[in-house]
């Protein structure tokens, strides 16, 4: 079968297509033929050699495509189903294996959709973040960085439909911070001046929640924007910048928490939890209640050309691979 396969670490160029071995299921797993593969920094990292990925690998977390075999002990799953799911890995083929726990059917309307196979990291994130590591409060005010990306501008739609405050957002250019605000926040500041711009829209008082995947010295000015209780979550560093925290003293000082949270590790160690925020994402998006942008749709042959732009930061909403 074909497969983008990783040989060595490097840039985009490093994504070549090959012919690799189909994988077959083991117990409590299925393997799936792919449509659709989402593209995610998850899959930079691990290419760039920053991640867990170990050459050669197949990259890619989140696929949707239909049941081609089931392992044993696997019930509710049969083949030629549509599903979509979080993989561990080895997504961009055209078969993958993936732990039958992770994997969930795909209402009829989301079959052969390219949304289907890029909204299992975005939207169990975005539910997570909000409901379980922030917990946020209906009267709360949060501030996310990289507001027009693709967990962005889903946490932006969510805090609407759950009933939130619309969010305060960061974007690097005019253009995105335009984007972000069609997808439920109230303000969208540049990152230069973002600090002094949050403290003014909110009367010097801060943010109870501040949702952070930039890392480094964002992260670092954004500590400082925590009213009292307030909480900052880290769930990425793509700006690869070294991580800045206060130490423990300032923060029992502030009266301020500091949370980390990974989409990517969470499955792997306790799948169950996640489980259900992956069904209601796929009822989420099979209702209309969130949209996901789906920016561009590359060939599986050009996932070069979709890493390219990640890394250059052009990505708004939802790159996706269809086989």
């Amino acid at each position: 079968m074909r497969a983008v396969v990783v040989a060595e670490y490097g840039g985009p160029e490093v994504l070549r297509v090959a012919e690799v071995p189909e994988p077959e299921p083991g117990p409590g797993e299925v393997t799936i033929s792919v449509r659709f593969a989402g593209v995610n920094f998850t899959d930079v990292r691990n290419r760039i050699g920053d991640g867990l990925g170990t050459v050669p690998f197949v990259p890619g977390v989140e696929v949707a495509g239909s049941i081609r075999r089931v392992g044993d002990g696997v019930g509710g799953l049969s083949p030629g189903q549509p599903v979509a799911s979080l993989t561990r890995g080895h997504g961009y083929a055209e078969v993958v294996r993936a732990a039958a726990e992770l994997t969930v059917p795909l209402p009829e309307n989301l079959a052969g959709r390219p949304e289907s196979g890029g909204m299992l990291v975005t939207v169990p994130l975005a539910l997570m973040l909000l409901r379980r590591v922030a917990r946020v409060l209906p009267e709360e005010t949060v501030l996310l960085h990289g507001a027009a990306g693709g967990v962005g501008t889903v946490t932006g739609q969510l805090a609407r439909h759950l009933g939130l405050r619309p969010l305060l957002g960061t974007a690097s250019t005019a253009a995105k911070a335009e984007f972000a605000r069609g997808y439920g926040y109230s303000q969208v500041f540049g990152y230069a001046d973002f600090a002094e711009d949050v403290l003014a829209a909110t009367a010097g008082r801060g943010v109870d929640v501040v949702l952070d995947p930039v890392g480094g010295q964002v992260r670092a000015r954004s500590f400082e924007l925590l009213a009292p209780f307030g909480r900052l979550v880290t769930y990425s560093n793509i700006s690869r910048e070294p991580e800045v925290a206060p130490d423990a003293t300032w923060m029992r000082a502030r009266c301020v928490g500091y949370l980390g949270f990974s989409g990517g590790q969470l499955p792997l160690r306790d799948p169950a939890l996640v489980r259900p925020s992956l069904l209601e994402a796929a009822g989420l998006i099979s209702s209309g209640a969130i949209d996901v942008h789906v920016t561009e749709v590359f060939p599986l042959e050009h996932a070069a050309d979709a890493h390219r732009m990640f890394e250059r930061r052009a990505a708004v909403g939802k790159f996706i691979l269809v086989l």
